[in-house]
């Protein structure tokens, strides 16, 4: 079984399906009318009235077109990636924001449905999720654009409150570690083993969709680790943006832990993190990730070394972390490597001019650093903490202006 079914099957089951077949079919590239191809459909539409299956769950993202021709020609419901991972947000939602992002989403999702059903199919039910379809298209249209209009100021809301609670602790001093990585790479047991929190851990796809935060376990230093939902490659944009304000926490945090299933074949791997890449980078900068392979406790050493030395390349080897979450091994290298990060704080006092650039850098200050003091008069006087590693950045940022540092003092 390839990589690429094994995953679909993974979602289905994740979905709570019952998986009783699975078919495969051989083609450079799907048939851009019915997906599938006519003599396939005409096989499967024999093999499903001879076997009773409820659902067709396609491995692949269908064109509302091709959604209309296969459960019109088939008589089942039909369900494509897409689908199918909306179905596992849906059940997996619990908080308001999880919840709203998740309606959003689907809308999205339903839109060019709708219009392909409302305009395409016959009076009467069908099998698919969206029933009859008697109204008109601008009816639906006007509904769907008010609701996601109230989500989308409802989101704003709880996205300015995460914003007031971000830039709260950073006044008191705390650091924030975030999980991020594929789905069902161990961010959860992770989370519970660094944090000692009894947090959600499930052995399925996409357990966690909102976020937690807890405080790290037995560190002097006020550190916060936060929980995130897990990455997934060729999710479409809309999906993405709905998880905007969940995505931000990871971006805004001192440092990122990207969890990495080591137990996976090599092209796995490389796929998964080539995937987080492309949802981390350019906006967070590669020195604050540390690479965390989970799940050691699955190879031998052979493994271990062949997989550090593919890794080498990717970051320097220092950041690079094996790790456990069932037996422990590697914690403790971790958890000193965290607490050694943030044992070093930097005091500034600087004096900025009143320019446009002024506002941009006290935005990344407000993010990156601890504000104690701000005025305003000719010039915009700040006083805080940062990171050692931030401090040159910020030396960079402050000539760039034509600022002033007045002191630096590291502690």
């Amino acid at each position: 079984m390839s990589e690429r079914v094994d995953e679909i099957e993974q979602l289905a089951i994740s979905a709570d399906y019952s998986v009783s077949y699975e078919v495969i079919q051989r083609r450079s590239r799907p048939d851009p009318t019915t997906f599938l191809g006519k003599g396939k459909i005409e096989e499967l539409g024999a093999f499903l009235s001879d076997w009773g299956v409820d659902t067709l769950i396609i491995n692949g993202d269908l064109k509302p077109t091709q959604h209309y021709i296969l459960e019109s020609a088939l008589k089942v419901e039909c369900v494509d990636r897409i689908r199918l991972v909306l179905e596992i947000f849906t059940s997996r939602a619990a908080s308001t924001e999880s919840k709203l992002q998740v309606e959003k989403a689907r809308l999205k999702y339903e839109i060019p449905l709708l219009r392909e059903w409302i305009h395409s199919a016959k009076k009467g039910e069908h099998p698919g999720f969206l029933g009859g379809g008697e109204y008109a298209v601008d009816v639906y249209y006007d509904l769907i654009k008010k609701r996601m209009g109230k989500i989308d100021e409802e989101l704003r809301r709880l996205g300015d409150s995460k914003d007031q609670k971000r830039i709260q602790r950073k006044k008191k001093g705390f650091n924030l570690i975030s999980l991020a990585g594929y789905t069902n790479a161990g961010k959860s047991s992770l989370m519970r083993r660094l944090t000692g929190e009894q947090v959600l851990v499930e052995d399925r796809l996409f357990s966690t969709l909102s976020t937690t935060t807890k405080r790290l376990l037995g560190s002097p230093f006020q550190i916060l680790v936060t929980d995130t939902i897990g990455f997934m490659s060729n999710l479409p944009p809309f999906v993405i943006e709905a998880f905007k304000s969940t995505i931000t926490e990871i971006f805004n945090a001192d440092l990122i832990l990207l969890v990495v299933d080591a137990s996976e074949d090599w092209d796995s791997v490389e796929k998964k993190i080539t995937t987080s890449e492309k949802i981390l980078f350019p906006e967070v900068e590669l020195d604050r990730v540390f690479l965390v392979l989970n799940k050691i406790d699955r190879l031998d050493e052979m493994q271990k070394n062949e997989l550090m030395e593919r890794l080498s390349d990717w970051t320097h080897p220092s950041d690079i972390f094996m790790v456990s979450a069932i037996t422990n091994e590697g914690l403790d290298a971790l958890t000193n490597a965290l607490l050694a990060r943030f044992s070093h704080r930097t005091s500034f006092d600087i004096l900025l001019p009143q320019t446009g650039g002024t506002q941009s850098l006290l935005t990344w200050l407000r993010r990156r650093a601890s504000i104690s003091q701000l005025e305003y008069s000719n010039e915009v006087h700040v006083i805080g903490t940062c990171d050692e590693i931030d401090l040159n950045k910020l030396r960079q940022k402050v000539a760039g202006l034509n600022g002033t540092v007045i002191s630096i003092d590291k502690n």
